[in-house]
């Protein structure tokens, strides 16, 4: 008992360590659904099975199917492009990013205890776009940057043979920075900068229920959080510095359910189809609150509207060691055309991954190969430049994305 108590603190030490150093992320919408190898190569269609320690993320009534303690970490790294075509040099991005994840699980030695207990610390929300600063884009945005960290402590019960409970504490820390150009007729550039953090608490619920051998159902359900991120912001002009002041804004964060059914056709393969609801339609706007008169009240518009996926996985056991898998998901666009941006610039999307995964009694490593495809799409973008203008074009955006995660078993 003692020994694994020390083995999850440990981890849960290095977990956080290692994600608090993580600043870049990409996402859907600024959600990121990519929270473990395995269920990412199932194209994220995992609520049903979720029987490893990301059952933390994916559904935390999953976690009684694990035995002993295991303890999971990981990242994925992606490489977007997105672009406005017919808008000129400048309009483009390409910023790596970095997503991680950690998890670990444990029945304490307890074996044929109905209980577990888990802790994940991942990011679940987060955005990152960087732009030229003489691109047609820099009234609106040069570097802008989103990252929420989640704290989750879980438990799981198992009520009888077919039917599991689990629910989570989710501990949010969010940080974010904005700078962009200000135009000042017949003067140069002026520049904005402004940083933040702040914290939240939410609440994360599954449940799975073996309906057959062969079947299984599951759900979960994410509960909205709002951060206030509270910071300083600078408003350089050519006349002069206006700050820093504190400034303080706050950001909406959406609920979420999803549920999901696995087929097990044979022994060796599953199948398993999930739909997912996020809530965008409480984003509404986002303004900053200063005492710096120039800046008091800025606001970015979203509006934005809810948003689905449909995510379909297969996972075949070739030998007693290797495993291979494939997935797809349809994401639903959350943008509208009218507050359209190119600091989140969502459009429908095709997700497509392929992994293969190598375990043994102690040992699972998982490696994903992920390709995002963004439907085109004829947008019309106010530049805040003072005159009116607007960029026009197709927006166009993919991403070639890798993931491992690698879990040791005690």
């Amino acid at each position: 008992m003692k020994k694994t108590i020390r083995y999850v603190e440990m981890a849960a030490a290095t977990g956080a360590a290692f994600l608090m150093a993580s600043n870049f992320v990409l996402a859907l919408g600024f959600r990121n659904p990519d929270q473990d190898a395995r269920a990412t190569g199932q194209g994220e269609a995992f609520v049903a099975q979720a029987d490893d320690a990301s059952a933390v993320y994916y559904n935390p009534a999953g976690l009684t199917q694990l035995k002993d303690t295991e303890i999971t970490a990981g990242a994925m790294v992606s490489f977007p492009d997105s672009r406005l075509q017919g808008a000129g040099s400048g309009a483009e991005m390409n910023t790596m990013a970095f997503i991680p994840h950690f998890y670990a699980a444990t029945d304490f030695g307890a074996a044929q205890s109905k209980w577990r207990f888990a802790l994940g610390v991942n990011v679940p929300f987060g955005n990152s776009a960087e732009y030229a600063d003489n691109g047609p884009f820099r009234y609106l945005v040069t570097q802008a940057s989103l990252s929420v960290l989640n704290i989750q402590p879980t438990v799981a019960y198992q009520v009888n043979e077919q039917l599991s409970l689990g629910a989570g504490l989710n501990i949010y820390r969010g940080e974010t920075d904005l700078k962009s150009h200000v135009a000042f007729t017949s003067y140069p550039d002026g520049h904005f900068h402004f940083d933040g953090d702040g914290y939240a608490f939410g609440g994360t619920a599954g449940l799975m229920w073996k309906i057959t051998p062969q079947i299984t159902f599951g759900t979960v359900y994410r509960s909205p959080f709002a951060i206030d991120f509270d910071g300083t912001a600078v408003l350089t002009t050519p006349f002069g510095t206006d700050g820093p002041h504190p400034t303080n804004s706050s950001i909406q964060f959406p609920q979420s359910a999803a549920g999901g059914l696995a087929f097990r056709p044979t022994k060796k393969l599953k199948l398993e189809l999930d739909v997912e609801w996020t809530n965008w339609q409480m984003l509404h706007t986002v303004a900053l609150n200063s005492p710096g008169a120039l800046f008091n009240g800025r606001t970015i518009p979203f509006d934005w509207q809810d948003s689905m996926f449909y995510e379909f996985g297969a996972q075949y056991e070739i030998t007693d060691h290797w495993t291979m898998r494939g997935g797809y998901i349809f994401s639903g666009n959350t943008v509208p055309d009218s507050t359209f941006s190119p600091m989140v610039p969502d459009s429908n999307r095709h997700v497509f991954s392929a992994g293969l995964g190598y375990s043994n009694h102690r040992l699972n490593v998982d490696v994903v190969y992920q390709y995002s495809l963004s439907q085109d799409r004829a947008v019309s973008i106010p530049l805040n430049d003072g005159t009116g203008a607007t960029a026009t074009g197709t927006w166009q955006s993919d991403a070639h994305s890798v993931m491992v995660t690698s879990t040791l078993k005690f």
